[in-house]
């Protein structure tokens, strides 16, 4: 019997050993596990939001649209009314100058039958030379009438054009800014759609390090078991033949309770 002792000492040191192995293989795995699930929680974050970002840049980029299809709107209406004030501009100026081309002529009549009026006075013709006077004096209230028409058609003339150049400049103004509501709105799309493909890498990256994190969780928990199972297994390697023996040879040496006295 004192024979085997070595080679008994000498499993159960390796069975300790294994053990610690074990053991440490074991912790060494449940911080794996947890860096996993740690990393896959962060992707998982990240990822909803991502998702919110491209949700936020995408309702961004429609209100973007939404005011460059208003500006467009809005510059074609002032384009289109800057063409037809500028048209009446130019009627305007051209009955002005029809009107100011009538007074003057009526104004070269009127003077014309003043003079033949003033030669019919002087040839003893009174009656024919007062209305020859009436008519002048007729001719030029007509040429002063059409002298002023040809005046104030050229200041509206004036100010139709004035106006018609500041609406075509308010339009592509207008124009301008729907243009960089359209580049706006496309740039939001893009890093709409940008942080949409992010959310789904990180989504599977998260979902990955978690499916991950939990396979590592279940070899923690084997590797636990296996330990549980090697300090058994020495415990009863310890409890041999030999401690066998010791515990039959303590039983015998354990003394025995006096018997109660027979009355």
């Amino acid at each position: 019997m004192p024979a085997r002792k070595p080679k008994e000492k000498a499993t159960t040191n390796n069975g300790t050993r294994v053990r610690a192995q074990e053991l440490a293989a074991a912790k060494r795995a449940a911080a794996a596990t947890m860096r996993e699930a740690a990393s896959g929680g962060a992707d998982v974050t990240r990822g909803e939001d991502e998702a919110t970002a491209a949700a936020t840049f995408s309702a961004l980029s429609d209100a973007a649209a939404r005011r460059g299809v208003r500006d467009a709107a809005e510059a074609a209406a002032a384009l289109a009314m800057a063409d037809e004030v500028a048209a009446g501009g130019e009627l305007a100026a051209a009955l002005s100058t029809d009107e100011f081309r009538r007074g003057m002529e009526l104004a070269g009549i009127a003077g014309q039958v003043q003079v033949a009026a003033e030669l019919l006075r002087g040839a003893q013709q009174p009656t024919l030379a007062a209305f020859l006077g009436r008519t002048s004096h007729q001719l030029r209230i007509l040429a002063v009438d059409s002298l002023s028409r040809a005046t104030e058609g050229a200041i509206v003339a004036h100010g139709a054009e004035h106006l018609a150049d500041e609406l075509a400049a308010l339009g592509l103004t207008e124009m301008g800014e729907g243009r960089e509501e359209y580049a706006t709105s496309e740039g939001l799309g893009a890093a709409s759609a940008e942080m949409a493909a992010a959310a789904v890498r990180s989504a599977a990256a998260g979902a990955a390090e978690l499916a991950a994190a939990k396979a590592m969780g279940g070899l923690t928990q084997a590797l636990e078991n296996d330990g549980a199972g090697g300090a058994a297994g020495a415990r009863r390697a310890q409890q041999g033949p030999a401690g066998k023996a010791a515990a039959a040879a303590s039983s015998r040496r354990a003394p025995r309770k006096p018997s109660k006295p027979r009355t």
